[in-house]
């Protein structure tokens, strides 16, 4: 098959995280992909398989199949040249606005949220990443999509051994400084919980330059992982930290869902509450024996997850929708 992805661009982030991993797929599989964004450079943080062209190129040809994850990028899709064109819903971040309107009518004002309702409103074939996204679409809205659930590259992320300092115990988060990522919750529950244990570090990686198959590494240093996350399509940080064998205390959301289950692969907490994950926190320090079990009960769970099979099953809902 001839396959487009519109991006756009191909920074890190988990949602080009993803289409990097199917495209590589998908081109080891034997179609020819094509991503298409602003400039058409290649990926420069991990090797990239498929080509990538300037996303002004992608109406001169006609392919099988065109997908897009970034709302605003219907506009293109519908002037693709393409016998199956789909929408691969990534996260629904403002579902009080969308539940507000009818979907069947076409905004005029410009801006995320209109995008997004227009582009669910298209007759373009919906795939989601995450359970409860689909359940979500359609009970709320009545909107039928197809579930690719992603997967974890174990070429990267996986148990390895690092040498550890005794007297520190170390918790990794991402750092990232973006509000809805719940870094600032994370800060305050370490300072509470250095009352107690003064010897708490708190490392973060997030704009730091790690390189990818230094990832592994850097989720092995730390002695527990925490997300803090408001909301989230699909929790690539809580799936890297189980995969790499990382003990996790992380939010109660959707995005989670999928492989964190409270008391069995992690622990889980309110959106926004520092004094219950505080309390997670000094639960899992004081005890070793829920950390283990909980990074094993993880690595298990984490393990069904694979980027070969989502990729083969994302190629069968393009074949099946073309026919």
């Amino acid at each position: 098959m001839r396959i487009a992805f519109i991006e756009p661009h191909l920074e890190l982030y988990g949602g080009i995280r993803r289409v990097m991993e199917l495209s590589n797929r998908l081109t080891k599989l034997g179609d020819d992909v094509t991503l298409f964004h602003p400039t058409g450079e290649p990926c420069g943080w991990m090797t990239g398989l498929a080509k990538t062209r300037p996303t002004a190129d992608l109406t001169r040809e006609e392919f099988d199949a065109v997908v897009f994850n970034d709302p605003p990028h219907y506009e293109l899709a519908v002037r693709a040249r393409a016998r199956v064109k789909a929408f691969y819903i990534l996260c629904l971040d403002d579902r009080d606005r969308l539940e507000s309107f009818s979907l069947k009518i076409l905004w005029p004002k410009k801006g995320r949220i209109m995008a997004l309702k227009r582009a669910l409103a298209m007759p373009f074939l919906k795939i989601v990443n995450a359970t409860w996204m689909q359940m979500y679409l359609e009970r709320t809205l009545g909107i039928e999509s197809e579930l690719l659930i992603g997967g974890i590259n174990r070429d990267v992320f996986r148990p390895v051994t690092v040498e550890r300092s005794g007297d520190v115990f170390r918790i990794l988060s991402s750092g990232d400084p973006r509000e809805r990522k719940g870094s600032e919750t994370i800060r305050a529950a370490i300072d509470l919980v250095r009352r107690e244990h003064p010897n708490v570090e708190l490392v973060t990686y997030h704009g730091r330059g790690i390189p990818q198959e230094k990832m592994a590494e850097t989720y092995c240093f730390a002695d527990l992982f925490v997300d803090a996350q408001w909301y989230a399509g699909w929790n690539n940080p809580v799936a890297e930290a189980m995969a790499c064998g990382v003990p996790v205390v992380c939010t109660d959301i959707g995005g989670v869902a999928d492989f964190a289950f409270h008391e069995e692969t992690a622990v889980l907490f309110p959106v926004g509450s520092v004094d219950r994950l505080a309390s997670a926190i000094r639960r899992m320090m004081e005890d070793p024996g829920l950390r283990e079990r909980l990074k094993r009960n993880a690595l298990s769970r984490i393990s069904r997850f694979d980027w070969d099979e989502s990729a083969r099953r994302l190629r069968r809902f393009l074949i099946d929708r073309s026919v």
